[in-house]
């Protein structure tokens, strides 16, 4: 790859967008108070100014069911933040280079790339149980984006009938096939069937990265061990599927690392 990523959007665009989505979701989703600068000062990673003006607004969103209770939850305050020895922060990198987003009840964690030396958050990505991986958003605007999106398509897919609740459309739209229930195909807006079925990132193992001529895969490549596995996702602009268990290295369970601003991700193999 090695094409920059595309600039983060606007903070205002990026709220407005939120607050539109909200307004959509009649009730179904809501947005999450702000957190204030002594709070985000206390964190272990470095946050910028521009990350800053969206969060002193909303932490993040959560939808909810009929009975005002949280469903799911998406947020920077994620309270696995906070456990060191926990199973979803010890698979996310080195402390001080990620912050935590999201889990669910199938397996995921989603995080937000940060590179300490610079001061800057990066590329959001996903892991599902320690053994696969995706590039989910250039930014945490994009993927802020992507999720206002996808809350004013499940809100409009209960006002046209295709499902009776708003969890079910958002779950679907999230880990089923929405589109196809929804009737969706096709349009600008609500089509969700590529974001679903994301290419895939070429992986490589560690020995092969140190031997590139690319200088970045080589240098991530001789700071890991034989039997990790590395995909450069530079310029990655969409969701991209990171198939490291497929590689024959690769054992049943790893911790996943950045390198180069969040462009190479590489998998470490649990025991090494």
């Amino acid at each position: 790859m090695g094409a920059r990523p595309p600039a983060p959007p606007e903070p205002a665009h990026v709220l407005a967008e939120l607050r539109a989505a909200e307004e959509a979701a009649d009730g179904a989703m809501e947005l999450l108070p702000g957190v204030d600068d002594p709070a985000m000062d206390a964190w272990e990673v470095p946050v910028p100014e521009s990350v800053r003006r969206i969060l002193r607004e909303t932490g993040g969103l959560r939808t909810l069911k009929a009975s005002g209770r949280t469903d799911e939850e998406f947020t920077v305050g994620h309270g696995a933040n906070d456990d060191p020895g926990g199973p979803f922060y010890t698979r996310c990198g080195d402390p001080g280079t990620f912050r935590i987003l999201h889990t669910n009840g199938v397996a995921e964690t989603y995080y937000v790339d940060v590179d300490p030396a610079a001061g800057e958050w990066n590329g959001v990505l996903s892991l599902w149980d320690g053994l696969d991986a995706r590039f989910e958003a250039p930014s945490l605007g994009h993927w802020l984006l992507l999720l206002a999106g996808a809350v004013r398509s499940a809100a409009r897919a209960v006002r046209d009938g295709g499902f009776d609740h708003f969890g079910s459309a958002f779950r679907a739209l999230l880990w089923g096939d929405f589109t196809a229930v929804a009737g969706t195909a096709g349009d600008p807006e609500h089509d969700w069937s590529a974001w679903r079925n994301p290419p895939e990132a070429a992986v490589i193992d560690a020995t092969t990265a140190r031997a590139s001529t690319d200088p970045v895969l080589a240098q991530a490549g001789a700071l890991l061990p034989d039997s990790a596995t590395l995909a450069d996702l530079r310029g990655a602009t969409r969701r991209t599927y990171v198939p490291v268990i497929r590689h024959p290295a690769m054992d049943l369970d790893a911790a996943f690392h950045r390198f180069h601003g969040g462009g190479v991700l590489a998998a470490v193999p649990w025991d090494e």
